[in-house]
């Protein structure tokens, strides 16, 4: 089972976002073109040359390749106008902006997106929140490089109805222009892409092509498969780590279903037939794109006269850092050393020895839901108790006893106090399950994974390091709250062989003592779970009702 966000898995992702956006639809890119220049210099049109539909097919491969590029971008008019500014990290598949302007309403604040997911944060009143203080012709400022810890809310792409939201039509766009691959030029210059004009943009000669949103696809002769990464998207693609595990300690997590043809037959691909109409690929943007195939400024349709302008700097390319739900800051994974492997083994003995303490853990999930939670670990007693909420349904309350069998839950009322109540409630409404009866054919639930895997780690038995070296990766250094700790990941059985180094699923943040601090997991919407523990004083927590 491959979990890794791999440059294939993230091109896919937002090749299939963008499909699911309807770009190319009625209410798409197809819709029109921005027509920015005069119709005489349109009526120059031509098409392209050989050499252009080259630069043109290599515009994806050299944002793919310049890693990252500032962002100046507005949709919308007058009132309505929605402007945008920061940054894109083509190879993380990142987007960091402030949105402002006046027809900005409910987006307006911080936001940062991957493919298929969006992080916000909205403004505060101090902030761009009067609509008179972003008047349409003012840019909004940069967001600040790290940005703030709290705040954040996650939720998917709203690709629901007819007219998708343009906010997101705008983002998936902005990925779907950088692959790790050129596109295919001989089908650019046989479609109906075109030579607009010639352009001066900052100083920079340009040349203003029309093309296609997503990248043509080769042609599939009859009774051959398809090239990996060339069919035309279908549907969203599932977000890294959808195929989840069960949380039960110790046992397989994983099932596949054989898809191995059956002895003496032939696969076979139905023929592809090559698009040369722009709606086949997305719908038509127009590209100012310099001879070095570097593109500066690009202009499309979101919807029914919706013109989006975005413009890149290639100068205003900070590294800046993903909230907590993207993975925080970036990772250069390696391989652990021998001294590293010996404080990782001694992690579950550590964590035994002081007991337990506080919890507090965020989880953004599916279906919709982004999940709050405070309570205790025992790793003495091999119990946790906790509270859990959503953030977005205040009456949305349960309260969670668990060991590494199972969990009761109860429904309750909300409390001021975000812990659970001691003692616990008695009664027959606790609703008792396996861990394994809860999972559901995607695997574990993202909560149940982040606690049954705090409750296995506490142990009287050191683990084998020479086994650490082999399966587990340092990523970085990093802190919580003022503490430095070191950011691991360790791979599960089943990842072993099937994950890049930096891609399981996984981290464990630990403390220079070699005691477990935090616990990430990558959930089923591709976003970041994060379950805090603080060593400290445990209460008698309550045993879990059979």
């Amino acid at each position: 089972m491959n979990l890794s966000r791999t440059t294939d898995r993230r091109r896919a992702v937002a090749l299939a976002v963008l499909a699911c956006l309807s770009i190319g639809s009625a209410v798409g890119l197809a819709g029109g073109l921005v027509s920015c220049t005069p119709v005489d210099e349109a009526a120059e049109a031509r098409p392209l040359s050989a050499a252009e539909a080259q630069r043109l097919a290599s515009m994806r491969l050299v944002n793919y390749r310049d890693k990252r590029a500032g962002i100046e971008a507005h949709y919308g008019k007058g009132d309505a106008t929605v402007r945008m500014t920061g940054w894109v990290d083509w190879t993380r598949a990142l987007v960091y902006l402030n949105v402002g302007g006046p027809g900005a309403g409910a987006d307006r604040g911080l936001l940062q997106a991957t493919p298929g997911i969006l992080a916000t944060r909205p403004a505060t009143p101090a902030g761009d929140a009067d609509p008179a203080a972003t008047p349409a012709d003012k840019a909004v400022d940069a967001p600040p490089v790290t940005p703030p810890g709290d705040g954040w809310h996650i939720r998917a792409f709203n690709v629901a109805g007819p007219t998708p939201a343009p906010l997101e039509s705008f983002l998936a766009l902005l990925f779907t222009v950088a692959t790790d691959r050129t596109d295919a030029a001989d089908v650019l210059e046989r479609s109906e892409s075109r030579w607009l004009g010639s352009d001066k943009l900052a100083g920079t000669e340009v040349d203003v092509l029309l093309g296609p949103a997503v990248p043509p696809r080769e042609v599939v002769p009859a009774g051959t498969a398809a090239p990996t990464g060339t069919a035309a998207p279908t549907g969203t693609a599932a977000p890294a780590g959808t195929a989840a595990a069960s949380p039960a300690p110790d046992a397989s997590r994983t099932s596949k279903a054989s898809s191995t043809p059956k002895a003496g037959s032939t696969p076979t691909a139905s023929p592809v037939p090559e698009p040369s109409a722009l709606a086949q690929m997305g719908g038509g943007v127009r590209y100012w794109i310099d001879a070095s195939s570097r593109m500066h400024r690009f202009e499309a349709l979101l919807g029914t006269d919706l013109p989006v302008e975005v413009d890149l700097n290639r100068t205003d390319n900070p590294e800046f850092v993903a909230v907590d739900a993207f993975g925080g800051r970036p990772v250069k994974a390696r391989a652990v050393t021998a001294e590293e492997a010996g404080l990782l083994s001694r992690v579950a003995q550590r964590n035994l020895n002081r007991g337990g303490g506080v919890l507090d853990l965020t989880v953004p999930t599916v279906p919709a839901a982004n999940l709050r939670g405070a309570g205790w670990i025992d790793w003495k007693k091999g119990v946790a108790y906790l509270s859990v909420r959503d953030i977005d349904k205040a009456a949305d309350v349960a309260l969670m006893r668990a060991d590494r069998e199972g969990v009761a839950v109860l429904p309750t009322k909300p409390r001021a106090n975000a812990r659970p109540p001691l003692p616990a409630p008695t009664g027959d409404r606790w609703k008792y399950q396996r861990w394994v009866d809860r999972a559901d054919t995607s695997g574990g639930l993202d909560l149940d994974l982040l606690v049954a895997e705090a409750l296995t780690l506490a142990s009287a038995d050191r683990d084998d390091p020479a086994a650490l070296r082999q399966r587990a990766s340092w990523l970085r250094a990093d802190t919580i709250g003022e503490r430095p700790v070191s950011v691991y990941e360790i791979a599960k059985p089943q990842e072993t062989g099937a994950v890049r180094r930096g891609q399981a699923r996984m981290r464990y943040w630990i403390d220079k003592s070699g005691g477990l601090r935090r616990i990430e997991l990558r959930t089923r919407t591709g976003a970041f779970a994060q379950l805090d523990i603080t060593p400290g004083e445990v209460p008698d927590l309550p045993s879990v009702p059979r």
